[in-house]
């Protein structure tokens, strides 16, 4: 991979939604980019999670999801054949709990983090009157955020944008960022070098070690979540989740949804906190949040279970498919987007956790204005960095 006059070649690798977003920003800028993917496109947690594009609820994330938002806007407009386009207008959250004290202590928690946001406060009738489908007795905070969306969608419009500029994508190759003393010079592919002046990590939850072979830097770990999806005949309009939820992501009183879900937080034993999310026909229904990867399949009634105490008709809808995925999680929940400290041209796109389809396109442009010596705003937030080195 030779890089053109004006720019450098550049190898990323993964297949994901933060990748093909960076290799595209990358041909954008001038760069010549080969992808190396190991499965497929959209293989992991990009095609896998429940498809929601959502307010983070963290004040370091939001201006990623702000630009990542304008970045979808930006991509159905110059690529509208792409088979993407978020939804023109937000579905709406309800962040629902069986008792009034969780949502209360949610409200309380949100606006005073992410004051942006337009929050309500509903009883059960309230509740009832905007989402029939909803369980009666539940209450709920609603926030004009959430666009649902085909979960691998995005990845796919991104990969059809990077191939029009150019990327070469080429999957079923696992690479390796191949290094000389402390520089790279390309991609290992299992012993055949490749070389490029860049390599870019967005590998997801096996991030770190392409960075670190050693094993002794592990800043993002897999996050293990199983999703099932279901043919509702009357889903609801909203984005639906489980005030527990918000605890699993890094928001919200970890007492008062410990005492809702009726365990306490010493409890092992880990039990599903609901999402329900409704695109294309199809209402993905999750999840869970395991350290060890799960067999899917002896989810699904736990799951449905839980959720059916929401939202009734789940108990019995129709099962397309049951599937897990890894959600890259970092040590601090916030992702890591910049240069690895240690190895000169080796640059780390990921953590995003639960957040990369909502935040993973904006921290994919930072990123590709490193590499191409732009000077991004990166928040030392994301720095790679702050975990030290091997």
């Amino acid at each position: 991979m030779n890089g053109s006059p004006g720019g450098p070649a550049v190898a990323v690798i993964g297949g994901g939604i933060v990748g093909l977003a960076a290799a595209a920003y990358l041909a954008e800028g001038g760069a010549t980019v080969t992808l190396y993917e190991r499965e497929a496109i959209a293989a992991g947690a990009s095609g896998r999670n429940s498809g929601v594009v959502q307010q983070p609820f963290d004040p370091a994330l939001v201006p990623l999801y702000h630009e990542t938002v304008a970045a979808y806007r930006r991509l159905a407009e110059v690529a509208p054949d792409g088979g993407f386009a978020l939804p023109a207008t937000s579905a709406g959250l309800l962040l629902v709990a069986h008792a009034p004290d969780v949502v209360r202590a949610l409200a309380a928690e949100l606006q005073a983090t992410v004051p942006e946001l337009d929050i309500e406060v509903l009883d059960p009738a309230a509740v009832r009157a905007l989402e029939p489908s909803v369980a009666e007795g539940i209450h709920a905070l609603r926030v004009p955020i959430a666009f649902p969306v085909v979960p691998a969608a995005p990845t796919y419009a991104w990969a059809n944008r990077a191939e029009r500029l150019g990327v070469t994508i080429r999957l079923g190759r696992s690479a390796r960022p191949a290094l000389r003393d402390d520089r790279v010079t390309g991609v290992d592919l299992d012993g055949r070098h490749e070389p490029a002046d860049v390599v870019v990590v967005a590998a997801g939850p096996w991030s770190a070690e392409l960075c670190d072979p050693s094993g002794r830097w592990r800043p993002i770990r897999p996050l293990w979540g199983v999703v099932v999806e279901t043919l509702l005949a009357d889903p609801p309009g909203h984005v639906i989740e489980e005030a527990a939820m918000d605890v699993a992501l890094g928001t919200g009183d970890v007492d008062a949804v410990t005492r809702e879900a009726g365990r306490t937080s010493a409890d092992s034993a880990p039990s599903p906190e609901t999402s329900l999310v409704t695109a294309a026909g199809a209402t993905a229904v999750g999840s869970t949040f395991l350290e060890l990867e799960p067999d899917p399949p002896a989810w699904t009634e736990r799951i449905l279970a839980r959720a059916a105490t929401f939202v009734p008709a789940v108990a019995d809808a129709p099962i397309r498919e049951t599937r897990a995925c890894a959600r890259p999680l970092s040590a601090d929940a916030r992702p890591l987007v910049g240069r690895i400290p240690w190895v000169h041209g080796l640059y780390l796109c990921s953590g995003h956790g639960p957040w990369g389809i909502t935040t993973g396109p904006a921290s994919a442009r930072q990123v590709a204005d490193l590499v191409l010596g732009r000077s991004p705003a990166i928040a030392d937030a994301f720095d790679p960095g702050r975990f030290g080195s091997p």
